[in-house]
């Protein structure tokens, strides 16, 4: 007796199953890891937002004073009130507009720096931003 066979080719097969498996799966995975690093992109630059204001606040601040009163000063990290995780550093020294450098000699001109430090969330570094104006007498 010859019994026909007959070939049902509208399943897919086991192996085609777990490989389809295996390819959705790494996709999953791989749109999963982008979250986290997208919110410590979002974090880092909050922080440097953040730190941009904190050095223009200094600036205005120290442009409020009379000019013999202007001085350099460190705020460490904890010691601004609200922002424990910043430190600024202003530096201030008598700069030569004719020479475009700092100078011992007052001119009538100061340069005001103020660096604004803080710890990356993407990284364990420290990150910084400077700002620099001139003020005159």
């Amino acid at each position: 007796m010859n019994v026909l066979i007959r070939k049902n080719n509208r399943g897919f097969t086991l192996i085609e199953i777990l490989i389809s498996i295996f390819i959705l799966s790494v996709g999953v995975v791989g749109i999963l890891l982008a979250f986290p690093l997208g919110v410590q992109v979002e974090s880092d630059a909050k922080m440097r937002t953040c730190a941009s204001k904190l050095a223009q606040e200094k600036i205005e601040e120290a442009m409020s004073f009379p000019y013999e009163d202007i001085n350099s000063s460190l705020e460490d990290y904890e010691t601004i009130p609200k922002f424990q995780s910043y430190k600024r550093e202003t530096n201030v020294d008598y700069y030569d507009p004719d020479s475009s450098l700092s100078t011992t000699t007052n001119l009538g001109v100061k340069m005001i720096e103020v660096k604004v430090f803080w710890n990356s969330s993407l990284a364990s570094i420290e990150k910084n931003i400077n700002f620099k104006t001139l003020i005159h007498e």
